[in-house]
């Protein structure tokens, strides 16, 4: 079985290293096409472990790192963070069989505080969308990557909030500018043009008391997926992020 970096491994064992985030490292290293994606990005990592004090921001690692886990399993050939000639470079680009796409990932934190309504988990998916448009690559298929630890949204409140975004734009363009200078973004036209770039995005939908993640895919996409990237992502996320028989996940 060909061997994890040492560094990252001596890490991980650390006393101090969560101990769920290690199990599942350990697991996935158990595929040799996963520890080649470990070891060749190792130094990135490694930086990233280190540099993430709270856990929340190490499991926001272990995102990434279950990302490249179901991807490299998948047959795929999983570039980490590419660097590419835009202002934010996605977080991976995913490659098989001559094709290609890009790929956001990102967690909904559970600290919450407050009833969770309908409408602030909307407004949250909606946060999430502007953030991560920004770093999608123009005239390319991207998908965007939602998991979340207990209270998760599902494509209705997805596309609420794709539906509360337009509407917003349209009935009061001064109030939405100011959001979108939050996040660097110049017009609403811009704005729009962003969103055209995102395929889909993959959302946890509660089923039998389980999240499974499923494809919501943006009706106004540039670039729809297309087949054969539709059924590798679908082969890709059936992979489970927890093992076993635990109740909590990250």
């Amino acid at each position: 079985m060909r061997k994890m970096n040492h560094k990252i491994y001596e890490y991980i064992n650390e006393p101090s290293f969560d101990p769920a985030l290690r199990k599942r490292i350990l697991e996935w290293s158990s595929e040799a096409n996963f520890v080649s994606f470990l070891n060749i990005n190792s130094e990135k990592i490694l930086k990233k472990l280190q540099t993430a004090k709270e856990k929340e921001d190490k499991y926001d690692v272990g995102l990434e790192l279950y990302i490249g886990f179901i991807f490299s399993t998948s047959s795929c050939m999983v570039d980490y963070e590419p660097t590419l000639s835009i202002p934010k470079n996605p977080d991976f680009k995913i490659s098989f069989d001559g094709l290609s796409f890009y790929c956001e990932a990102t967690r909904l934190r559970n600290k919450i505080e407050g009833e969770i309504s309908n409408e602030r988990m909307y407004k949250k998916c909606g946060d999430i969308i502007c953030k991560k448009v920004l770093q999608t690559v123009p005239n390319e298929i991207n998908i965007i990557y939602i998991r979340n630890r207990v209270i998760a949204p599902d494509s209705v409140d997805l596309v609420s909030g794709f539906e509360n975004l337009v509407a917003w734009a349209r009935t009061d363009p001064d109030e939405f500018s100011k959001k979108l200078n939050k996040y660097k973004i110049a017009s609403i036209d811009e704005f729009n043009d962003y969103l055209a770039r995102v395929s889909a995005i993959i959302i946890p939908e509660e089923f039998e008391g389980r999240f499974i993640p499923v494809i919501w895919d943006n009706p106004n996409a540039n670039r729809p997926l297309g087949q054969k990237i539709r059924s590798k992502i679908e082969e890709a996320i059936k992979k489970p992020f927890k093992y076993d028989s635990e109740i909590k996940n990250i």
